[in-house]
């Protein structure tokens, strides 16, 4: 039996594009009508596009698909699978990641404005930093183009924008972004052009950054003060996660920065 373009439209809910689009890709092949140009497809054709189908529900392109329809041999099918099964298993490791991350973030703001201005020791494990700005001027040096760019490409769902003083009691800071040594290298982070964060245990707090230009080392002092005060010494360096901003009635902006100053074991 033969059946014209608007059957195979109706039965696969497809347009008629789309099933030009496999005709040119070479994935079908419909018989053409010499006289009138119509097109006709037979049961081998329906059998390709349900092929089709079942390949690009598992993230296959239709190209990719083309080439396994045409494949010689069940292990060149096996290697075009298995390629895909190892894209699927990184996929699937970043969104488990991306949605553990979410759920710490609603956590985080959930708990902000009873944070403001009280302090508590906690643990943070070890981070990788890679920075794009010194205070307002963004870093164009070669070495950390690599670095960037990964960040750039993966970093936004897994923590905010993270301000890294060097010395907590210097006004010196940099922007970027930060995260996790495990998950930095799971997902193929570069080694250079970025700062290690070492484990270790913290004192930490929220802030209000306010309005722009509202953002340096004053901002912490709270955090400096309060580990003297509990004869905890500091490790040296400060840094601070942008957590999320709001927009007030007034017109002005309030910044809400997680403060972290680590502390000497």
């Amino acid at each position: 039996m033969r059946y014209t373009q608007k059957d195979l439209c109706r039965a696969f809910d497809i347009k008629r594009d789309t099933l030009r689009h496999y005709e040119r890709l070479g994935i079908i092949r419909p018989q053409i009508d010499a006289k009138n140009g119509y097109r006709y497809y037979d049961d081998w054709q329906i059998n390709l596009l349900w092929e089709c189908k079942r390949y690009q529900a598992m993230g296959f392109s239709l190209a990719q698909v083309h080439d396994i329809l045409h494949h010689s041999s069940l292990a060149e099918v096996e290697r075009s699978v298995n390629t895909r099964l190892g894209e699927m298993e990184r996929e699937l490791a970043y969104r488990t990641m991306a949605l553990e991350c979410m759920r710490a973030f609603r956590e985080k703001l959930r708990g902000v404005e009873e944070r403001l201005g009280r302090y508590e020791v906690r643990t943070f494990p070890a981070a990788r930093f890679v920075a794009r700005r010194e205070v307002h001027d963004l870093l164009l040096d070669e070495h950390l183009s690599e670095a960037g760019s990964f960040v750039n490409r993966s970093q936004a769902v897994f923590l905010p924008p993270m301000a890294y003083f060097p010395d907590a009691h210097e006004e010196r800071y940099f922007w970027g972004f930060a995260m996790t040594v495990d998950r930095y290298e799971m997902l193929g982070g570069p080694k250079d052009g970025c700062v290690e964060l070492l484990a270790g245990r913290a004192l930490t707090t929220c802030v209000d950054a306010g309005e722009r230009w509202g953002f340096g080392q004053k901002l912490f002092e709270g955090l400096l003060g309060e580990a003297e005060r509990l004869g905890e010494r500091p490790a040296g360096l400060l840094y601070g996660l942008l957590l999320s901003r709001t927009y007030d009635a007034s017109g002005s902006y309030h910044r809400y920065v997680e403060a972290y100053l680590p502390l000497i074991d």
